[in-house]
């Protein structure tokens, strides 16, 4: 389930569209959490979760008069999400490497299988670790992915595939959650 099908009503989206700032922050306590959710995912690194996240909301108050109507401002402001990440992910790949988590120390109270799977995400490329939180967590098709990223289906789904197989590499299930292997 997304967290960007939430609702504003037709006053807040009006008066956002004229920059009043009360509506505004309306509707950024609305999706704050999940635009940075998704950038962050997508980008495992807070910092740059952070920057993004801002550069989306600019982007959001200056063209929200571009948006036909209040009932899909969520799901537009995904787009934006999804589309400013990509960018910067782009414009910095020289940037980003994967972080070698070899001292990560896995949790073993509740935590442990959210800890877990955390380790296994921050193991997956960038690329693939996108296709696989749209895919799964963010409910777009193969063919929403692939028009994203300017790709064919087929890229989705093998980059889905991949990093299905990468995460696996990195977890095994145990009594009711799942545990880090260290690889």
């Amino acid at each position: 389930m997304s967290h960007f099908n939430l609702q504003i009503d037709d006053f807040t989206f009006k008066a956002a569209c004229k920059n009043k700032t009360a509506a505004q922050k309306r509707i950024y306590e609305l999706f704050s959490t999940a635009v940075y959710n998704l950038v962050f995912r997508i980008t495992h690194n807070k910092s740059d979760a952070l920057d993004i996240s801002q550069d989306v909301f600019i982007k959001v108050f200056t063209k929200i008069n571009q948006n036909k109507s209040q009932e899909s401002l969520g799901f537009w402001i995904r787009k934006i999400s999804i589309n400013t990440t990509f960018s910067f992910l782009k414009k910095n790949a020289h940037l980003i490497t994967n972080v070698d988590f070899k001292e990560k120390i896995i949790d073993t109270d509740m935590n442990e299988t959210l800890s877990s799977l955390e380790f296994a995400l921050s193991k997956i490329p960038a690329i693939s670790r996108s296709v696989l939180w749209l895919f799964e967590v963010e409910g777009l098709s193969h063919h929403e992915i692939a028009e994203l990223h300017g790709k064919t289906v087929s890229f989705s789904k093998t980059h889905l595939s991949r990093a299905k197989q990468v995460a696996q590499k990195y977890l095994t299930k145990k009594g009711g959650g799942y545990e880090a292997v260290e690889k």
